[in-house]
């Protein structure tokens, strides 16, 4: 009897070692970990990935992957990296990454060290297609211009660290963190704002939280943008006429660069537009058999043409869960012209908001990638606008 129980034990421990296999193997094979921060070259052909392991022992195991789009290739280039900073250089196959000894490094695609630099721990980096302007934020908030003995601050006026987002246009620089919601008198915007943002007292004011606008030449901010409350993200068109936004509190807008007092409350995919006397106008709302969306607060957006961006909404942290589609709108519009199929297997990378930086796009290119948010690999879209739909071309681990 024992010796039957000792077999079937066997079996079963056989049994469970097989389903796991079968089940995990994607991310055995991967051994890189789940995507935090991902960034594509303009023309779309490569990309770089910084990941980090997903359990408790495995935190601290984190990989920079540079992926070849076009050969379907994956190469680890580097161990031991901060997650948060893989970026890459726009018009150009050049990337920045910073490792665990806080150097930070700008190679090219073929493997050459261009530049490196002592700097703090980043909690998120950018830099010009000139190389002129390069901006970081610390573990703390503080924001600084350039590094070494030219670096400046930007704004110190913050009493913890803020989940950064930043984007540049020719003219200005934005950073997006959380928000205080909507204002009281109903403002969009904040013209001008006199709030010193460079405070070196102990008694900090967090004046500039949520979306604002800064000038890249004096360094001191244009306008705050206002509306988002909690975590948020919002980045430029492609050609900076117009800059685009949404986050936790379920609220979605996009401001004219130009007119800032210009600004549209963008379609929600079940209600409609909010009306600021109350309730929703669903007048133009675009309705698709067999496409179904929740009210799932936006996370982060990419562009996919130099007019056409998509909403990534929060998603599930398993395969075949979740939404299959993202809203898609037009730059100047605010109603939802399609719903482009992202797909739920594998699920994108967009669990939780400090992932938002891990979807990026080359709107010429009409490339757009995803971190995958059970595996470790990347999914690859190609956008034809022509159809407006997207189309998956790769899924790689």
């Amino acid at each position: 009897m024992k010796k039957k129980f000792w077999i079937a034990g066997i079996i079963a421990l056989v049994g469970y070692g097989m389903f796991y296999l079968f089940t995990n193997w994607q991310d055995l094979l991967s051994e890189t970990g789940e995507v935090m921060t991902l960034s594509i070259s303009s023309d779309g052909k490569y990309v770089i990935s910084a990941h980090r392991g997903k359990t408790e022992k495995t935190l601290h195991d984190t990989k920079l992957v540079l992926w070849d789009i076009e050969k379907r290739e994956k190469k680890v280039i580097a161990e031991n990296v901060n997650s948060n900073t893989a970026y890459f250089i726009p018009d150009s196959y050049d990337f920045m990454w910073q490792g665990r000894d806080n150097i930070v490094h700008i190679q090219n695609v073929e493997g050459k060290e261009l530049k490196s630099f002592k700097h703090f721990e980043i909690a998120r980096h950018i830099m010009s297609a000139d190389r002129t302007f390069y901006a970081s934020a610390n573990q703390t908030g503080k924001i600084f211009k350039g590094y070494g003995e030219n670096m400046v601050p930007i704004y110190t006026d913050t009493p913890l660290w803020r989940h950064y987002n930043f984007d540049l246009s020719d003219k200005y620089f934005l950073t997006a963190s959380s928000g205080r919601g909507t204002r009281e008198d109903g403002a969009v915007v904040g013209l001008n704002p006199i709030a010193d943002p460079v405070q070196p007292s102990v008694y900090k004011k967090s004046s500039y939280d949520g979306v604002v606008l800064w000038d890249r030449n004096t360094l001191k901010p244009v306008a705050e943008l206002f509306g988002f409350g909690g975590r948020s993200d919002a980045l430029f068109s492609p050609d900076g006429k117009w800059i685009v936004g949404g986050g936790e509190n379920l609220r979605h807008y996009m401001w004219e660069t130009a007119n800032l007092t210009n600004r549209l409350n963008m379609a929600n995919p079940e209600y409609g537009i909010k009306k600021e006397e109350g309730g929703f106008d669903d007048s133009h709302l675009l309705r698709v058999p067999g496409v179904e969306l929740g009210l799932n607060n936006p996370v982060t957006y990419a562009f996919v043409t130099d007019t056409e961006f998509i909403e990534f909404r929060l998603a599930p942290s398993r395969d075949g869960r979740g939404e299959k589609y993202s809203p898609l709108y037009t730059v100047g519009d605010p109603w939802i012209k399609a719903f482009v199929e992202i797909g739920d297997d594998p699920a994108i990378s967009t669990r939780f908001y400090e992932l938002s930086n891990s979807v990026a796009s080359a709107p010429k290119a009409h490339i757009l990638v995803t971190g995958q948010a059970y595996h470790g690999g990347i999914n690859v879209y190609r956008y034809h606008p022509d159809k407006m739909k997207l189309e998956k071309i790769w899924v790689a681990y």
